[in-house]
């Protein structure tokens, strides 16, 4: 869905006979991409320890080998160290940081440049821009001048994103941003962003690259019809916590972009991993296919290491990848599953129509955990058609099984990913989790796998999950420096069909199992179309589903955040269908500016999984009343409709002179407000605005 951008917006005022022309711009809803995603903290930010929304800053040259960051983002890097936007012929980047004093140094002059390759591949500068550096006092301090384009100043101005309106005019709460526009005539291409500390002249010759540290930092795409989300990318990143027991932000996550071989890596499948909770000083994030350059098969190339053996090889974006240019991979049909037995061998065969990987986990003690002593894991890589794994009676350790129930569960995926951590020092609360974006069950939590035996004896517990946890209290985590100077992988596939654990029959005498055939169903319900569009003064939420599976209801859940959901309204669901149903929901109540809808759909058993994420920008004009009148102490704004979001408050006196200005965040929808106005001197004319992310209240009151 494409969000609407209000236009600048002009309101005059008469007060006692004085006018008063504001020229006041509104404020557009914006989907600027950097930190805001990743870090979107605004107003005072506090202590780093713990929860927080807002630690893990973009870095370069972390140490002076620079080993925990290579070469990202620095003049030379290889292809795979650069952070790229994609962009289109018509398109603008608009982009700006903020650099932070890092371990008691002060950076110098900051040059950024724009690069492309050219129709040759030869590396050609698009732009070159330039932020002079100011002395800071302390760690954390902003050492970039203040006053220059490219400099974002707070985290508010993150939010609101770049003001890209005629002479960075508008929107008003954004920042001054650099602009680099392609030529007319430059084909859709990656550009990438290089960081150098220069002289006065604008060489680095000679000049030390020293750490640095970005807290803000935003690079938007747009085109005259707005913003392109999902442009934003690199296969290597390097972020720090800013301290050895800080936390990376509750909302930390990026999007790996996964080729299907299966469609000769043209289109992909999309999952969200959460490194949220983390604790690194300095971390490199990257996502691959088989997990370490280390010798042997895929079960060994995908264990945690001693060593930094990972390497970059898929895309990790900021946003989920623009489907216009990364198209979502074709689902795989449900793989089914057949049992035979002879000669004391029994064959699971799996057939799938995509090749991949299969799991076949076989419990002995029928506890849903493993253990290699009494548990068996079949597992391998699948192609096109029938596959066999082959069980021999035994468990992993060796041991005849003699158990004559067990429990299996069977797995089939498509789309390898891993993803490699270096030097990450601990992740004691939550670890690595992942979802699924496109295609499949869309927002659900997915399996995470890991084997960790290398880092043994103690590391995580399991030290091996060969069989998966799709529950962030289960995520892959680990405590006390146990990841420091270390590799630790986690594993997932692009898209995993997995049956419910069934119980067999098995007979130790001859070592063969009986199972029933099994159809593996990656969706309780598949989700086909799922919008959200304002109608007036309603907000109209619809979705299409193609086939339920023993569902039970639908909630239609909304945020003012895009991070924490509240529910609205619940619909019951079908239950068992094989057509199109389609279903709807009114929200009759919107909350003022951008709100953020999704859907929970919850099975009979108890599974659920969520739809996408929904922005709609409500547009009704911003209105109310404000009392006492004349006031007091304090003023109170009576809003006519809820209002939530970022809002600026400004109360100017008959000259149009601003005496007091407020930012407020507002979590939750209200339509009350309160401004002190003991401090206003009395017996005078004043005008309050109440601006909001699409609109101006302008309210007259008198003291």
């Amino acid at each position: 869905m494409t969000l609407k951008f209000t236009d600048f917006l002009r309101q005059s005022l008469r007060i006692v006979g004085l006018t008063v022309s504001l020229g006041l711009a509104g404020l557009a809803a914006s989907r600027a991409e950097g930190s805001k995603n990743l870090t979107p903290g605004t107003g005072t930010r506090g202590t780093a320890t713990g929860v927080n929304n807002y630690i893990g800053y973009l870095q370069h040259n972390d140490r002076g080998s620079q080993d925990n960051s290579a070469q990202f983002l620095k003049k030379g890097s290889p292809a795979t160290e650069r952070m790229y936007v994609r962009m289109k012929p018509g398109e603008t980047l608009y982009f700006g940081v903020r650099r932070i004093r890092s371990n008691d140094v002060d950076n110098g002059r900051l040059r950024l440049e724009v690069k492309y390759l050219d129709n040759n591949n030869v590396i050609q500068t698009g732009g070159t821009y330039f932020l002079n550096a100011q002395g800071a006092s302390s760690q954390g301090g902003i050492n970039l001048a203040p006053n220059q384009a490219g400099l974002i100043n707070t985290p508010e101005e993150a939010a609101a994103g770049p003001r890209y309106e005629a002479g960075a005019s508008g929107p008003t709460a954004g920042y001054n941003p650099l602009v680099y526009t392609p030529a007319a005539t430059a084909p859709e291409r990656d550009y990438w962003v290089e960081f150098m500390e220069v002289d006065a002249n604008g060489s680095d010759a000679g000049i030390a690259q020293r750490k640095s540290w970005y807290d803000i930092w935003d690079f938007t795409v747009r085109d005259a019809a707005g913003e392109k989300p999902g442009r934003l990318y690199s296969q290597h990143w390097s972020f720090t916590a800013a301290g050895g027991n800080n936390s990376l932000s509750s909302s930390f996550a990026l999007y790996p972009l996964i080729p299907n071989p299966n469609f000769g890596n043209n289109s992909f499948f999309v999952k969200r991993v959460s490194y949220a909770g983390i604790q690194p000083f300095g971390v490199i994030l990257v996502a691959n296919s088989a997990g370490t350059t280390a010798a042997g098969n895929f079960k060994a190339k995908r264990k945690s290491q001693t060593t930094n053996l990972g390497y970059a090889e898929y895309k990790l974006f900021v946003n989920n990848p623009d489907p216009a240019i990364y198209p979502t991979s074709p689902r795989p049909t449900n793989p089914t599953v057949t049992t035979s037995c002879a000669n004391g061998i029994t064959t699971f065969t799996l057939k799938v129509d995509q090749a991949g990987f299969g799991v076949v986990f076989i419990d002995g003690d029928q506890n849903g955990q493993y253990d290699r002593t009494k548990d068996r894991v079949l597992e391998n890589n699948t192609a096109i058609g029938d596959n066999a794994f082959v069980w021999d009676g035994k468990t992993d350790s060796g041991a005849a099984m003699s158990q004559t129930n067990l429990s299996v569960t069977f797995s089939s995926g498509v789309g390898p990913v891993n993803f490699p951590i270096w030097d990450c020092e601990q992740a004691p609360t939550t670890g690595i989790s992942v979802q699924d974006v496109r295609p499949g069950n869309q927002g659900a939590q997915d399996y995470i796998f890991w084997n960790d035996s290398l880092l043994a004896p103690n590391f995580t517990a399991p030290l091996i999950n060969p069989i998966g946890t799709n529950t962030v209290a289960t995520s892959h985590k680990w405590t006390a420096n146990q990841g420091d100077g270390r590799l630790v992988n986690s594993y997932a596939v692009g898209l995993l069909a997995r049956g419910n654990a069934i119980q067999i029959t098995y007979d130790p005498t001859t070592a063969c199992a009986t199972t029933p055939p099994v159809v593996l169903q990656p969706l309780p319900v598949e989700l086909v179309r799922f919008g959200a569009a304002l109608r007036g003064q309603a907000v109209a939420v619809s979705w299409e589903t193609a086939l339920e599976r023993n569902s039970a209801y639908f909630t239609v859940e909304r945020s003012l955040n895009a991070r924490s959901f509240e529910p609205i309204g619940r619909v019951a669901a079908a239950g068992n269908s094989t057509a199109t149903r389609r279903y709807s929901f009114t929200d009759d109540e919107p909350a003022a500016g951008t709100a953020y809808y999704r859907l929970h759909q919850v099975d009979i058993n108890g599974e659920s999984a969520y739809s996408p994420v929904v922005p709609v920008l409500n547009t009704a004009p911003l209105s109310g009343v404000v009392y006492p009148n004349p006031v007091t102490s304090e003023l109170n704004i009576r809003l006519r409709t809820p209002l939530s979001g970022p809002v600026s408050l400004r109360i100017l006196d008959a000259t149009g002179r601003v005496v007091w200005q407020q930012q407020r965040q507002l979590d939750t929808p209200t339509t009350l407000l309160q401004v002190a106005a003991a401090q206003l001197p009395a017996a005078r004319w004043y005008v309050l605005q109440v601006q909001s992310t699409t609109d101006l209240l302008v309210q007259r009151f008198q003291k």
